[in-house]
């Protein structure tokens, strides 16, 4: 890492001109930034502790303000303020750590500190994302000199081949009980259609019919790296592009709806190592799921390829049935969604058309069209849950909910390779 990557970020910070999205922002809040962007370089290595400390009180303020509203009406100028303070915030920490030559840990909260911006604000801004991704893979960087110079000789080969011992065995329980979850799966009693590999204008004329039904389309993704020349069902390669450090929002519990069920951030090898590799038998369940991980971490992109059917020219329209006026986005949406077996996302609906491309291990889906809305009795439809059913697949209550019983659905399994098409609600 050096000094004149950091030299160079200060700059372009300094360019910023504050006038503009931070404006709205408090002109106290503005002082102490500029303050602390304007000595973070110039200060020696005892009062740049008091600059981080002045810093990181201004990051707890801009959280506060982050968490007094819905995440979609956060003000522009709270996330810009929290993203350009994690930004000098990080740099303080390098310099830190280079002054004082502080070990792989210290190295690794500084990919903490950066990773919050990018997953509490999506990091807005004239080049802020670009500026936490050059910072992110300079640090990365040097936690790995760090790993390499710590590395003994004499054990080098020796804790290697343990190594590759311990993960041939993590890897063989990985498949075992991959083949074991497969044989639980549920029996398919309405299938959903399968379409191998239609062509664009075949797609486009389903999905602009008036009420368009589900399909799987084949022989799509084999082409992906990630099911191909970069497995993501090698959980070391997915470690090794992603970064063990990296934070990532992790679900705890089984689905969204229990009481029980609350979010946490994690590093990356963490949820890897405690929810998916060796998952624990205390009935906790994690799972990584709506997150837009090809926004955070570009490199996991390069694995896969946008379909061209993401692409097709779908009209705007009314479903009467349940009040859902259907706009297309500006732009293909892509999140992904990672998990163990047991992992469940209560029956919802979204108001855009979906394409969920299978990668790893199987997935059990069942589809209730608009018209059966009222069986499967979502909701209050102005309610933080209104897009989502009340109703327990698994184990509905039918005394509650009766109509469920006579409900219409479609459902699935869905293999590595597969890629289905869910229409608008």
């Amino acid at each position: 890492m050096s000094l004149k990557t950091c030299e160079t970020i200060i700059e372009k910070l300094k360019d910023t001109n504050f006038e503009d999205e931070l404006s709205i922002c408090d002109k106290a809040s503005l002082y102490l930034l500029h303050g602390c962007l304007n000595t973070v370089y110039h200060v020696n290595s005892d009062e740049i502790s008091s600059v981080l400390l002045k810093i990181s009180s201004l990051i707890d303020f801009a959280t506060e303000k982050l968490h007094a509203y819905p995440y979609k009406d956060v003000p522009l100028c709270w996330r810009r303020l929290y993203t350009d303070a994690s930004i000098v915030k990080s740099l303080c920490e390098i310099f830190i750590a280079l002054r004082t030559e502080k070990e792989k840990e210290s190295w690794k909260n500084i990919v903490k500190t950066l990773d919050m911006a990018l997953v509490m604000t999506g990091a807005p801004g004239n080049g802020r994302k670009e500026m936490i991704f050059h910072l992110i893979k300079e640090v990365e960087n040097t936690i790995k000199n760090i790993e390499e110079n710590n590395r003994e000789s004499n054990n080098i080969t020796e804790s290697l081949t343990k190594r590759r011992i311990d993960d041939n065995e993590r890897e063989n329980d990985f498949e075992k009980r991959i083949k074991l979850e497969n044989t639980n799966l549920p029996t398919i009693k309405f299938p959903i259609p399968k379409l191998s590999s239609p062509s664009l204008a075949t797609f486009t004329s389903h999905v602009n019919t008036l009420s368009p039904k589900p399909i799987i389309l084949t022989s799509c993704l084999s082409h992906w790296p990630a099911l191909s020349t970069n497995p993501w069902a090698d959980f070391d390669y997915l470690l090794s592009v992603t970064g063990k450090e990296r934070i990532v929002p992790v679900e705890i519990g089984a689905k969204y709806t229990d009481n029980s069920w609350t979010q946490k951030l994690m590093n990356f090898e963490e949820f890897v190592e405690k929810w998916i590799k060796n998952p624990t038998n205390d009935g906790d369940i994690a799972y990584l799921a709506q997150h837009d991980l090809f926004a955070q971490i570009p490199r996991l992109k390069e694995d896969i390829i946008i379909p061209d059917y993401c692409f097709v020219d779908t009209k705007p329209y009314f479903i009467s049935c349940n009040h859902v006026q259907y706009t297309p986005p500006s732009d293909v949406i892509i999140n992904a969604w990672f998990g163990p077996q047991g992992t469940i996302s209560p029956m919802h609906t979204d108001p855009y058309h979906n394409l969920l491309a299978q990668i790893v291990g199987n997935k059990y889906i069942r589809l209730y069209a608009p018209s059966e809305t009222s069986k499967v009795y979502p909701f209050e439809q102005d309610g933080f849950l209104g897009n989502t059913s009340q109703v327990e697949i698994e184990t509905p209550d039918l005394e509650r909910f009766p109509l469920f019983a006579s409900a219409n659905y479609l459902d699935c399994v869905l293999e590595p390779g597969d890629m289905l098409y869910i229409p608008v609600s």
